[in-house]
């Protein structure tokens, strides 16, 4: 059975081919793919266009635009006609400005988040000694625009298919509180006032009551954000185990409430890997290879500990609890620094 990007790529292969069928000198025009990952392109002397085909609940064609082999634009579109006439444009040479007069889609997420960046300059001048306004490259068409201060930001991008950006705002590199964007002016004044006047996340609640700022903010705004920091994260352990159904999930639960209890969420960051739980002293989510920390393993028959805090140790255990030897691990995990 056919995957639907190949019959995409077959019928744009087929509409560039006609069109450029009596050209001189020729427009080389080719397919490739196979499975979900189909391509065409087509090329002459030092123009060339590349375009992925997709199915996003129907064809999505995702174009290439490179000129002396450096990739100068890209552009994402449900439109095999435009994308037919922006590659015929771009083939015969004409210049990348009277691509953008002529098509939106192409540079359409780099070309509104420059929009936005010189926006909010022109509506808060500061910003640009504070923060001016960084476009970052991620991959194909994904853009983020990022205004950074001393160690509070704020970064705007396009989620999916989403006609308005969002903008998360983040402290210490950690994110307090976010919002999609609508008017200009709004997002202008929130800028203004978290990276030029440094307003307190408790300032911003009164201000602009329709953002939602999480508890967290709180905590850096009481100048302890790493306890708020893992004590977020067993929350959020609490709610990953709230949503598991196994039948070992009540004792982990039980397990976890003890950790608690003894205090270990302020000083250890709680995370999981499948039904695993792993404990570290890691600042923020996702560990490297060289930090220390404890990871349990749950199954109908007790838990398997791992540790790895210097030395590298299993401990099965035939009940899932809290034993005064998993205790002593704990200790000698909160004794590391953070990292």
């Amino acid at each position: 059975m056919k995957d639907s990007q190949e019959d995409y790529a077959k019928e744009l292969y087929r509409d560039l081919t006609r069109r450029f069928a009596n050209n001189v000198p020729a427009i080389a025009v080719s397919i490739e793919g196979a499975g979900v990952n189909w391509h065409c392109t087509a090329k002459r002397g030092r123009n060339l266009c590349s375009v992925a085909c997709f199915d996003a609940g129907g064809p999505e064609y995702l174009t290439s635009f490179e000129r002396d082999a450096e990739k100068v634009a890209t552009g994402r579109t449900s439109s095999k006609l435009d994308t037919v006439k922006a590659v015929d444009d771009w083939i015969r040479g004409q210049a990348l400005s009277r691509l953008y007069d002529r098509f939106r889609f192409v540079d359409q997420i780099k070309r509104t988040l420059t929009g936005i960046r010189d926006e909010m300059i022109a509506s808060v001048p500061a910003l640009a000694e504070v923060a001016p306004g960084e476009l970052q490259h991620s991959m194909c068409d994904i853009y983020y625009l990022w205004f950074r201060g001393l160690d509070r930001s704020c970064q705007v991008s396009f989620y999916g298919n989403n006609e308005l950006p969002d903008a998360v705002f983040h402290w210490d590199g950690c994110e307090l509180f976010r919002f999609q964007t609508g008017e200009g002016k709004y997002l202008a004044a929130v800028l203004k006032r978290w990276l030029c006047d440094r307003a307190m996340p408790s300032a911003l609640r009164s201000e602009f009551p329709e953002i939602e700022i999480g508890e967290l903010a709180d905590y850096y705004e009481r100048g302890n954000p790493i306890e708020g920091e893992f004590l977020m994260s067993w929350d959020s352990i609490d709610r990953f185990y709230d949503r598991l159904h196994f039948p070992f999930v009540p004792k982990v639960r039980g397990l976890v409430a003890q950790m608690r209890e003894k205090g270990y969420d302020r000083s250890l960051r709680a995370g999981q890997s499948l039904s695993s739980l792993i404990v570290s002293r890691s600042r923020r989510h996702g560990l490297r290879d060289d930090q220390p920390f404890i990871e349990f393993g749950f199954s109908s028959d007790g838990m398997e500990v791992y540790f790895k805090i210097g030395e590298e140790t299993k401990v099965k255990c035939p009940e899932i609890k809290l034993t005064p030897e998993i205790d002593t691990l704990l200790k000698k995990l909160e004794a590391k620094g953070i990292d």
